[in-house]
């Protein structure tokens, strides 16, 4: 007989039906999901061990998911600089049998030169000839000063007479112009005076009398032609190679650009060949010398100036000079507060300060103009390099300090930089009549004075002024576009890598100075060194070739020869990405392992086998079937039915 159920009894049937429900919930759930609960709480003791071991492993996975990132960029780093390995490596080959070549037989005939005395008659008397602007004149009668050369003693029609002749022209010149006596040669079997083309000037009648015949200056076959060509192709395609490569963008950013990330690093504006010679002419606009004036950034106008005053020095050199202003930017006046005692030191070529970070303003290649610091230091000097305390200025050997001296707190002396020599400027609105470019050769101590080498077809004759005005500006522009930070990624909770390499670091530098040396035009100077005002330098051609040679072997691999400068070389930077590699590569492998070390403690933490909760689930249900029929048998049961 069922008792009817009191509140008390009732209420505790329900809960153990609740109860056995919440099990029949909690074994299904582990039964799908193979958790043991869906609640931390659930977990008991266990709910910190498992919190501790998820944020690590969420800490883990965020620095793999980032190190994605960074293995993508450090990959295309690395594969930028591969393609410039290749790329400059093909280039110094071909540079390298190009050099091996005889480069005077693709000249003029600098040496091809040459006056036979073929007669041993009575020709040479009264006749001149005019070397390096001074004229030597053959004479009968017997005076040998000066530039006369007396031939009484000789003896003509005798068989040596033609000989005699030559070797009096020989004693003159060794006399007369010692300097430039070892360009010349004197062949006594064939009576033949050798002379570089370049040194015979003026009106020189030798040059028509009976017997005597001279070389003439050949142009390059076509063969030679073709060479010439291919390689200044091949440079000029190198460096739009060398462009692409730099300009790599990767997850929306340059990764060349030293934090600039928006803006292509390097700015490369010439589409062809043609269009780069026509801009460095290499006779008066030459590709920068120097990797300061390569790379310079320097910008003045009429507000800094004044007026300007074009000034033609003859030739393709003037004078741009400012009046009401000067080119300089004030860096610093030196004294107590800003630079302590100035120590100049000549066997050192530093000027040293007492204030630490006294000089921390300026940077290695800035053209530095000294002023108010006495006759003896003031001047221009370009700096070789600043030591890390901002105390000490080393300068490049060719702007030494003249004298040993030390200035009491600076004394006043004002410091101020300008353009770098070498470097090309852009003459922004100044029309069509006057060169677009100009290439800085010098600069006044004083900083009133540019001088400069240009175009003479495109520069007046006499001196003019230009008004000041808003529409005019001097402005030199570097290749690179870019910043100068360097960025570092954090692999993990102990380690980082540093991305610090961009287009403007010297390896770069140097392989677009020895590239631009060669792809500029006139690489040969085909001009006839007799054709009016014209200067040829017989050895250009080979100073080039070897100049670009020793650039690229130092951006492949300076041997610590350019130790001062930042990614001196291409061994180091790709050493460098490499190291970044290898650590990248390591610390992912080491994030693995600690992953699955972190999720195998955490799934058995909470993990259970499912097989065994589908066991226990279907007790669960079969024991809440039983509590649901007792629950309703005892709901169903009233005082009623009962009695």
């Amino acid at each position: 007989m069922t008792r009817v159920p009191t509140y008390n009894s009732y209420m505790n049937m329900v809960n153990q039906t609740l109860n056995t429900k919440s099990y029949v919930d909690l074994y299904s759930f582990q039964a799908q999901t193979g958790l043991k609960s869906p609640t931390y709480s659930g977990y008991g003791m266990s709910a910190s061990a498992i919190v501790g071991n998820e944020a690590a492993l969420g800490v883990v996975s965020n620095f793999m998911e980032n190190n994605k990132i960074v293995e993508t960029e450090v990959n295309a780093i690395s594969t930028s600089l591969s393609s410039i390995s290749d790329a400059i490596k093909d280039f110094k080959t071909l540079l390298t049998n190009f050099s091996g070549m005889d480069l005077e037989s693709i000249t003029p005939d600098y040496t091809g030169g040459k006056i036979v005395f073929g007669s041993n008659e009575d020709v040479y008397a009264g006749k001149t000839i005019t070397v390096n602007g001074q004229t030597y004149t053959f004479t009968n009668d017997g005076d040998n000063t000066g530039n006369n050369i007396d031939l009484s003693t000789l003896t003509p029609g005798s068989e040596t007479y033609g000989t005699d002749v030559m070797n009096a022209l020989k004693d003159k010149l060794q006399a007369n112009d010692p300097e430039n006596f070892v360009d010349f040669k004197f062949d006594e079997e064939t009576n033949k005076f050798s002379f570089p083309l370049y040194t015979i000037d003026g009106e020189s009648t030798l040059l028509d009398a009976q017997g005597v015949t001279t070389g003439e200056p050949h142009t390059m076959s076509d063969e030679q032609s073709q060479t010439l060509k291919e390689l200044q192709s091949m440079a000029f395609t190198t460096m739009m190679a060398l462009t692409d490569c730099l300009n790599i963008s990767v997850n929306g950013k340059y990764l060349f650009g030293g934090g600039v990330s928006t803006e292509a690093p390097v700015n490369f504006p010439f589409k062809t060949l043609e269009e780069f010679q026509s801009y460095y002419d290499g006779l008066n606009i030459t590709y920068p010398t120097t990797g300061n004036a390569n790379i310079s950034n320097y910008k003045v106008d009429a507000s800094q100036t004044g007026d300007l005053e074009l000034i033609n020095n003859g030739g393709n050199s003037g004078t741009i000079k400012a009046n009401g202003g000067s080119f300089l930017k004030p860096a610093l006046t030196a004294n107590a507060e800003t630079t302590g005692d100035l120590t100049f030191n000549s066997d050192k070529n530093t000027i040293q300060a007492t204030e630490y970070g006294a000089f921390n303003t300026l940077n290695p290649g800035d053209t530095l103009v000294i002023n108010n610091a006495g006759d003896t230091h003031n001047g221009s000097y370009v700096i070789k390099s600043i030591s890390a305390d901002g105390k000490t200025i080393t300068f490049e050997e060719s702007t030494p300090i003249r004298a040993d001296d030390t200035v009491t707190d600076g004394g006043g002396a004002t410091f101020s930089t300008s353009f770098p020599v070498g470097t090309v400027i852009n003459m922004n609105g100044f029309g069509n009549n006057i060169s677009s470019e100009v290439q800085v050769t010098g600069i006044s101590p004083d900083g009133t004075e540019l001088y400069v080498t240009m175009d003479p077809s495109r520069w007046p004759a006499t001196n003019q002024t230009i008004t000041a005005s808003s529409k005019w500006s001097l402005e030199s522009q570097s290749y690179y576009q870019g910043g100068d930070l360097s960025s570092e990624r954090r692999i993990s909770e102990e380690q980082s890598i540093v991305l610090d390499v961009t287009a403007k670091d010297a390896v770069f530098e140097q392989m677009f100075r020895a590239l631009g040396t060669i792809a500029q035009g006139n690489l040969v100077d085909t001009r006839n060194p007799l054709d009016g005002d014209v200067t040829v330098d017989p050895q250009e051609t080979l100073n080039r070739v070897e100049d670009a040679l020793d650039l690229i072997q130092d951006a492949l691999f300076s041997g610590g020869t350019n130790a001062s400068s930042e990614n001196m070389d291409l061994y180091t930077v790709q050493a460098k990405m490499d190291s970044n590699t290898v650590l990248l590569n390591s610390v992912n492998e080491n994030l693995t392992q600690v992953k699955v070390n972190l999720e195998n403690n955490v799934d058995s933490l909470k993990n259970v086998d499912r097989t065994e909760a589908s066991m226990k689930l279907l007790l669960a249900v079969n024991q809440l079937n039983a509590s649901y029929s007792v629950l309703q048998t005892a709901m169903s049961t009233s005082l009623l039915n009962y009695l």
